[in-house]
């Protein structure tokens, strides 16, 4: 009696383990097969509740006891705007190719894929996440996002904008210069934001999509709660992608423009509407232990930082660290998204002559 009543007590022991006010405590998914310092990260995460956006839910995501990225760091176009990033054609233009500068001589620069840049002889985007050291000055792979101009001026601007979850993904699935075009073409038509030199920047800083992005961000970007690092984001109550950053302040500054990327396709068109069971938190959750069971590999990348890359389970991920430290790492549903087109019911095309 006395053996059956200690081991009675151990399992009670155990169970209380496992449960914290009545809640059961989930296990989390082994990160062995993910890089070094993307597995630490995410073994610390914690996510918060989500902030509701129509039907687009961004889960805030927290880290404890994971060592976050130290000195000065700027975005792309922080950088710009302090001159300490200049950009620049390779020498008369040449379409996949940039030429790119960190004149700072102490501040590391993170130029993340997706990142817009205006000018020179036709909008590009960077192809890759790229951490540009003091100093250091590199020939950047980009793809144009405005199809009908060869002309200009030989510098960039900063164009304060990344381009949508749609193109985005084929980014990550290594889409050609013609593939990036068409997603461009597609994105424009579908805001009802085409122009003469099919410009995705031109497109995404119209008026009407402008007031409409900064709306979303208006009502949004306030809710951030602090120590936030990363984002996880549902739409409709399927999880489509998350973001991870190895500090709060990078996480902060790159959030505005990572939000208006997820509302192109999620918000402006993606349907009317409010998430109906914003009480149910399991897409984001399994989501994540997803992204932890998919794993990570070492890949090339120019710059200071050793790239990182997923492609497992579904999902394509592409990322950077610096230092066995997490910089930037973004990961997405491998099923496309497509940016939607409103059924025309009249009139109706007609078919076989009829």
């Amino acid at each position: 009696m006395r053996v059956s009543h200690f081991f009675l007590t151990v399992v009670i022991f155990l169970l209380g383990l496992c449960t914290v006010g009545g809640t059961t405590l989930a296990q989390r998914p082994s990160t062995d097969r993910h890089v070094a310092e993307l597995g630490q990260f995410f073994n610390g995460v914690k996510i918060a509740a989500p902030i509701i956006e129509q039907r687009l839910a961004i889960y805030p995501v927290l880290v404890e006891n994971v060592p976050l990225l130290h000195g000065a760091w700027q975005t792309l176009d922080e950088a710009v705007a302090r001159g300490t990033l200049v950009i620049s054609e390779k020498g008369g233009g040449s379409v996949p190719v940039v030429s790119v500068e960190n004149r700072s001589r102490d501040a590391y620069i993170l130029l993340m894929m997706g990142d817009v840049i205006k000018g020179g002889m036709q909008t590009r985007t960077i192809r890759h996440d790229t951490v540009l050291g003091p100093g250091q000055r590199l020939e950047l792979e980009v793809f144009c996002v405005e199809a009908h101009r060869w002309q200009g001026e030989k510098g960039f601007s900063a164009a304060n904008a990344k381009v949508p979850q749609s193109i985005q993904h084929e980014l990550r699935r290594g889409a050609s210069q013609g593939d990036v075009w068409r997603g461009v073409a597609g994105n424009n038509a579908s805001l009802g934001a085409e122009n003469d030199t099919g410009s995705l920047e031109m497109a995404l800083k119209s008026s009407s999509v402008e007031k409409k992005l900064d709306a979303v961000r208006r009502r949004v970007v306030p809710e951030i709660p602090h120590r936030t690092v990363g984002f996880i984001f549902v739409h409709g109550g399927r999880a489509v992608g998350a973001e991870f950053f190895g500090s709060e302040e990078l996480a902060r500054a790159e959030f505005p423009q990572l939000l208006d990327s997820y509302a192109v396709d999620y918000v402006i068109l993606g349907g009317a509407g409010r998430w109906t069971n914003e009480r149910d938190n399991r897409a984001a959750t399994e989501f994540f232990e997803r992204v932890c069971r998919a794993g990570s590999q070492r890949v090339k990348t120019a710059g200071s930082g050793a790239g990182i890359r997923t492609q497992a389970d579904g999902l394509l991920g592409d990322g950077v660290s610096l230092d066995a430290t997490l910089v930037h790492f973004g990961i997405q549903v491998e099923r496309k998204v497509q940016p939607s087109q409103p059924e025309v019911i009249w009139p109706r095309q007609q078919r076989n002559g009829r």
